[in-house]
């Protein structure tokens, strides 16, 4: 509870190390046990104002809350607070991604040797090499969420889970998604490419590139300020419904920063993850992954992390934009060209530029060659 005088904490007391427990004292924040939570609300003074947000909430605890008491349901002062990342946030995002993606580079590298040279590969094992690669650079503690790797028809399932018992291996032959994050001291990552591990048909080619054109349309939206996210879902969508074609989950959920991979109020699409009254500000970090999968065939998605950042002042009114920041290639072997219009085509090419400008400064020499190939500017016939 945060009061105009003191700020009252409520936790297990066994739970707060005893570190933790003295720089809290030093910050003037007062622990409580537990189970005295409910008391002391219904202990407000009549007239109190009491701002809550429904959807964090119990229900006990609302009970709790006596009649008198004046409640403004909305999201929480520090939620928002958490939503828009300040100048060091940003700045050390920036560093994250960098290596994040020098992981990810690596580790795509890593797969297409090994099935090259018939190395058993798993979708298990491959979540795990990554890991791996993660944790070996600079500031990563662990996973940002359990890794989805998914081998042809299970990549049509968007929440997949290797198991024991239930994996495939990986041969060169089919699509293979891999949605995956990191944990760093400076941010976290969620990133989503999907790689054709033989030569994709036309339709997978199709596929593929009308959900990337929405994945870079949204990317490449100017907006006025007060604009929420619903109402730019549909330049996600727009390529697949001309073709009578859609996927069944939001577009974009909030990231926070060494926190939850999912953290709203922010969101692009329904409410499931986020407020739909919410407007997207300067300073708020969203994924951006429209998809489509084929039930019992394959799915693809490709997903990078957009920051909003303020574009332009006209008179009518202030204008914001997406940064991207997420740094990893895209497998053009995917891309059919002739359905990207002009300036998606051009944001292909200057995006993967400045992934290759990017993490070559920190690559050996034979990744750096193989990722020069990889971002190779894509031309039409």
């Amino acid at each position: 509870i945060v009061g105009r005088e003191q700020v009252l904490f409520f936790a297990d007391e066994e739970k707060i190390p005893g570190a933790l427990k003295a720089e809290l004292d030093r910050d003037g924040v007062v622990l409580l046990p537990y189970d005295t939570l409910t008391s002391l609300l219904g202990s407000l003074p009549a007239g109190a104002t009491l701002l809550l947000s429904p959807s964090t909430t119990s229900a006990a605890i609302y009970r709790a809350l006596p009649g008198k008491v004046n409640i403004k349901e909305e999201v929480t002062i520090p939620t928002r607070l958490k939503a828009i990342k300040n100048v060091t946030e940003i700045k050390n995002l920036r560093e994250v991604m960098v290596r994040d993606g020098v992981a990810l580079t690596r580790f795509f590298l890593w797969l297409e040797k090994s099935l090259e040279s018939g190395t058993e590969v798993t979708e298990i094992t491959a979540a795990e090499k990554l890991e791996a690669l993660r944790l070996e650079q600079e500031g990563c503690v662990g996973l940002s969420f359990a890794t989805i790797a998914a081998l042809n028809e299970h990549a049509a399932l968007p929440h997949y889970m290797a198991e024991p018992g239930s994996y495939t291996q990986l041969k060169k032959k089919g699509i293979f998604l891999l949605d995956s994050g990191g944990q760093y001291y400076g941010g976290t990552t969620d990133t989503t490419r999907t790689v054709a591990l033989s030569e994709p048909v036309t339709r997978m080619r199709s596929d593929f590139t009308l959900a990337l054109r929405g994945m870079i349309d949204l990317a490449m939206v100017r907006f006025p300020y007060g604009t929420r996210g619903y109402q730019i879902e549909v330049l996600a969508r727009r390529a697949l419904w001309d073709k009578g074609l859609n996927y069944g989950h939001g577009t974009g959920h909030g990231v926070g920063s060494f926190l939850n991979v999912h953290e709203g109020p922010q969101t692009i699409g329904t409410a499931a993850s986020g407020d739909l009254k919410t407007i997207i500000e300067p300073g708020m970090l969203i994924s951006d992954e429209p998809a489509f999968y084929r039930q019992g065939e394959y799915g693809f998605r490709t997903e990078n992390l957009i920051l909003c950042v303020d574009d332009c002042e006209t008179e009518y009114g202030r204008f914001l934009k997406f940064e991207t920041v997420t740094l990893c290639y895209i497998d053009t072997r995917l891309v059919e060209v002739s359905l990207l219009d002009d300036r998606q085509l051009e944001w292909l090419n200057d995006y993967h530029e400045t992934v290759y400008r990017s993490l070559s400064g920190h690559l050996d020499q034979d990744v750096k060659k193989w990722l020069r190939i990889k971002t190779a500017p894509v031309r039409r016939k």
